[in-house]
């Protein structure tokens, strides 16, 4: 640079060019994403329990308590089962009659636990659910600490007929098709059974059993969107940030060159004047 001071103004053109151009990449990446973001509103439902038979049922030693109660299966997502007021030890029974439900004891605190219910995997050309922390199937079960427990379970481990998500489109159309497909699932039961069973008599004790289930229905499907002329500001900010760090070193070492030379012209000239009056 010292010895040609034109590249300071060649380095500045190049960078801001490089800026404004990646600048703009952001921008246009940022105005046409192609995905479309939909969103989902839950409907919590608090059925009605219908006992069976004798309530308790005293036989053969153990003591049971049997209810059952439906569902509606559309876009059925979570069954919550609460109970309280049952005998220490007791065993929950909760069965899906004809059909599967996905559970795990901690599966309603999973960001804390780290549960991972199920994951995805492709298998001959198909892409499929396997379980990892849950189980799957008709029939759970779990035993009533100190008389009490609340089971948490999912229609389905996939996350896309949950809480929303998103889909890559050509257009609103075909986004909104996308979504239905995805999103809009039956299960394949509306009837369940709960059982409390424990040993010995205790016809006297009346558990509260309370139960919940969430459905789920489409409520926006919009085009995924961000605000690109901030996002530019902040790409050229940045940018222009990582181009200082290039730069500032280079044109301190050109400055400091510049200042030598001048102050080396200076001695030389006094040098001169000097010889000159000799």
């Amino acid at each position: 640079m010292r010895q040609n001071p034109n590249m300071i103004r060649t380095l500045l053109l190049l960078s801001f060019t490089l800026i404004f151009l990646l600048a703009y990449a952001v921008y246009g990446a940022s105005s046409n994403s192609g995905y479309y973001v939909y969103e989902s509103e839950k409907n919590n439902t608090s059925p009605e329990l219908s006992t069976i038979g004798n309530n308790p049922d005293y036989q053969n030693g153990k003591t049971v308590w049997l209810w059952e109660f439906e569902t509606n299966t559309n876009n059925l997502t979570w069954i919550n089962i609460s109970v309280s007021g049952a005998v220490d030890n007791s065993i929950l029974k909760v069965i899906n009659i004809d059909g599967n439900i996905w559970s795990h004891p901690e599966l309603g605190d999973a960001l804390n636990s780290e549960t991972n219910c199920a994951d995805r995997i492709k298998k001959d050309g198909e892409y499929v659910w396997v379980t990892i922390d849950c189980q799957v199937g008709s029939t759970h079960t779990m035993s009533l600490d100190n008389g009490n427990g609340n089971f948490i379970s999912l229609s389905h481990p996939d996350p896309a007929i949950r809480d929303g998500g998103t889909v890559r489109a050509e257009d609103y159309e075909s986004a909104l098709l996308e979504v239905n497909s995805t999103f809009n699932k039956t299960h394949e039961s509306k009837l369940w059974q709960i059982s409390i069973m424990v040993d010995g008599n205790h016809s006297g004790v009346s558990p509260l059993v309370e139960v919940s289930y969430v459905n789920e229905q489409i409520s926006s499907v919009e085009l995924f969107k961000i605000d690109a002329v901030t996002e530019m500001l902040w790409s050229m900010a940045a940018l222009i940030g990582c181009f200082m760090i290039l730069l500032v070193p280079a044109f301190l070492v050109y400055f400091i060159s510049q200042n030598t030379t001048k102050n080396e012209r200076k001695e030389l000239e006094l040098a001169l004047e000097q010889d000159k009056i000799t």
